[in-house]
Formats: structure tokens, C-alpha cells, sequence
């Protein structure tokens, strides 16, 4: 119990002589719901609950029955078998926090370490956040309400979104501008104050408004550099000449038909003359959909030169792994008939042209309405070896990749 001065306690004997007329005419007296709301907007703000246990006064909202450590030294607990609980309640102390609760706690935290500072360009520094980074308890506390808000949303059917919510670098930022870091190959590239801490629940900060580092992030190529790698330059051409074929152009049609039901109509005669490069070197900005550069000469994997057709891969030493960035690329460029699954097409990709149609027809893909009165019998194709193997001597199915 913490020890008063004697003013404090003249000033104590005074509240407590409050308390009781509240008791004796209103609690004991009874009084209409209406009387009650009206009595709790008025001392919602006031500091008018006594605690013996801190020596304050407390704003009856923040003033709970239930024990709630998880608010620090912000809010406290004042137990039911305290002399005046009744009064108490009839002052607005409630039994355990809301969702309203939780988020004035998170805003009036992010308020006081001043989160809601913009980020800012720096020429010397780049990104940069102006922000202070909350200490160990805060930490732990905010780390402790962002949990127990994501249940309580949950339980109480509401919805919150772009709430303060914290950091890898320990800050507290809106959630529309904290990234969910599900693209780690990038992550060290970011700003910590824009990615979201990793005790945070991904699923609520997604939840909340936070976007994916991984689909929310528009990478922009600044710079590419030719790769002179004998290997990966021959697979390239080995690609491109399957690129490049009617066989592939049907059967990416086929794919997309499987996917959908309905035959596409896209025009993919495009493929026909375009090229593909290995590159040593592929630099991208990224941005998000609003124009925000969020981080700079960050190395990439693909590049799509849209004036002269050219798929631009970097190099590796790995045929598959430039297969997966291909298949991703040649995927991107579909758009609304992108495919779902990639595996079907990197194997059309790797295969000979001319044993795309039989591949397909191994994978279980169904053919489009025009090719099924093709004069090429069912019978020869359920003849075909179940694995096709192209002339490159490799499998043109790598389950591994995908």
C-alpha cells in the first residue's frame, strides 16, 4: 500500500464520503438504465476511482475487476471485494477490457512514442522512419494487446483495420504502411520500421491492412546484365525455341482451358518471335500500387522487356531454378488467364515441342473442344511412355521444382 501524505488522506476521507452518498442514493436506491449511461459518460474521463494498491486515481475505464498485466502500468486492477466496487461500477469500471480497450491502449501508446510520423526519402540515408522505438516493457505490452485484440475481434464479431501496430524495429506504424515479410529474400532490403515484428500474427496484420512483401511489392528493373554463362545462354535457347512453337502456343491455351472452362481468347502469337537472355545482373526498385518507393537496387530474378519481347532470367547454375523464374514470368505475362498451378507449364517449357500435346495428355490436362475431333486416335496417346524424356536427355517433368 503505498503511504499518503496527510493532505491526501483529508482529500481520500473527502472522496470516500462521495462514494457513500453515491451508494446510499443511487446503488442502494436503484436508478433506470438510461440514469446509469448517463452517469457513466459523465465520469467516463474523470479520474475517480481511487486504488489503493498504485495511490492514484484511475478513469473508470481503465479500471478493470479482471487482472490485466498485459497494460503495464497503464491500466490497473481494482478487485471485486474492494468497499466501494459497487460505486465503482456504477462509475463505469467494467469487468474485462473490449476490443475498444485494446485499441485505445495501442493508440494512446503509439501517440506517446509519436507513430504517426510519415516515412521520408532520404538522398544519404534512403528510407527512413522518425519514429522512437518502444522500450522493453512497452514492447512487451503492445506484443501482449495485438494478441488478445486479434481474439477478442474474433469473439466480439468486429472489425479493425489500420490500427498502430509494431515492427521489426520495435515502432508502432499504421498498419497500411508495415509490410508482413513473406518474401525473406527481400526483407533485408526493407526499412525494419515497415516490417511487421515477428510475434505479431501475420494472419491479424493481414487482417488489420498490413501488405505482403511478397504481393504487394512491384519490383521495377533499373538495371540487367547480359550473363556470358555457356549454360545457362544454351538453356535459354533450348526455352526459347519451345517458346516459340505452335505446339507450346496450343498447349498453354489447353492449360489455361483446364483452369477455367472456357476456351481463352487472348492473342499469344507474340510468343512465336520472342527471346530469351540469361542476365549476371537484374537490379529492381520496388514500389507499392501507390507509387511508394519502399527499397532500391535490390537483386532480382526475372525481367520482361516488353518493347522486344525478351525474357530476361538470372543465371544460375541450377537448370530448374531458371525454370521456376521462367515459368513465373511467361505466368505473369497471361494476366487474368494466368494458371494456377506451375507445374504443368514449367514441364511444357522444358519439353521438345513436339511432345508437349502427349505430356499434356500424360498430366491429365483436358483438351480444348477444337482438338478433340483432331485425327491423332486416344489410342495412340494412352500409348505414350509414362514418362516423356525430350531429346535433351532429362525429364521434362521435374517434380521437385515446383
Amino acid at each position: 500500500m503505498i503511504k499518503l501524505s496527510n493532505t491526501q488522506n483529508i482529500l481520500l476521507e473527502s472522496v470516500k464520503t462521495i462514494y457513500k452518498y453515491f451508494y446510499d442514493t443511487l446503488v442502494k436506491g436503484g436508478i433506470s438504465g438510461d440514469r446509469h449511461r448517463q452517469i457513466q459518460q459523465r465520469f467516463a474521463h474523470r479520474q475517480c476511482l481511487w486504488d489503493e494498491s498504485t495511490g492514484k486515481f484511475w478513469q473508470p475505464k481503465h479500471a478493470f475487476l479482471d487482472d490485466v498485466p498485459f497494460f503495464g502500468n497503464r491500466r490497473t486492477t481494482i478487485a471485486s471485494s474492494h468497499a466501494h466496487c459497487e460505486v465503482y461500477q456504477l462509475l463505469g469500471q467494467r469487468r474485462s477490457p473490449v476490443v475498444q480497450d485494446y485499441l485505445d491502449f495501442i493508440t494512446e501508446l503509439a501517440e506517446e512514442y509519436h507513430a504517426s510520423t510519415e516515412f521520408t526519402l532520404s538522398a544519404s540515408e534512403g528510407l527512413c522512419y522518425h519514429n522512437n522505438s518502444l522500450n522493453e516493457a512497452d514492447k512487451n505490452c503492445a506484443i501482449q494487446v495485438l494478441s488478445r485484440l486479434e481474439s477478442q475481434q474474433l469473439l466480439e464479431g468486429v472489425a479493425v483495420k489500420n490500427i498502430p501496430i509494431l515492427t521489426a524495429n520495435n515502432t508502432l506504424c499504421p498498419a497500411e504502411k508495415v509490410l508482413i515479410p513473406d518474401a525473406p529474400w527481400r526483407k533485408d532490403y526493407i526499412d525494419p520500421n515497415r516490417i511487421l515484428h515477428e510475434l505479431v500474427s501475420a494472419k491479424f496484420a493481414k487482417s488489420v491492412g498490413c501488405l505482403s512483401l511478397l504481393k504487394d511489392a512491384i519490383e521495377r528493373p533499373t538495371e540487367v546484365k547480359t550473363s556470358r554463362n555457356t549454360k545457362s545462354c544454351d538453356w535459354c535457347l533450348e526455352w526459347q525455341n519451345t517458346l516459340n512453337s505452335a505446339e507450346f502456343r496450343s498447349g498453354l491455351k489447353r492449360l489455361i482451358f483446364h483452369d477455367r472452362e472456357s476456351e481463352p481468347i487472348l492473342d499469344l502469337i507474340w510468343l512465336a518471335k520472342a527471346k530469351l537472355s540469361a542476365a549476371s545482373q537484374i537490379n529492381v526498385d520496388l514500389f507499392l500500387s501507390d507509387e511508394t518507393l519502399i527499397a532500391t537496387d535490390i537483386p532480382g530474378t526475372q525481367h520482361f522487356e516488353e518493347f522486344n519481347k525478351t525474357f530476361h532470367i538470372i543465371s544460375s547454375g541450377s537448370r530448374y531454378i531458371m525454370l521456376c523464374f521462367l515459368t513465373e514470368s511467361v505466368n505473369a505475362r497471361l494476366g487474368e488467364y494466368a494458371v494456377k498451378n506451375l507445374l504443368p507449364l514449367a514441364s511444357i517449357i522444358d519439353a521438345e515441342p513436339r511432345n508437349i500435346h502427349s505430356l499434356l495428355n500424360e498430366l491429365r490436362i483436358r483438351s480444348l473442344p477444337s482438338l478433340v475431333t483432331a485425327t491423332e486416335s486416344e489410342n495412340q496417346a494412352d500409348n505414350v511412355s509414362k514418362k516423356v524424356t525430350n531429346s535433351r536427355g532429362e525429364s521434362s517433368i521435374y517434380w521437385g521444382a515446383f
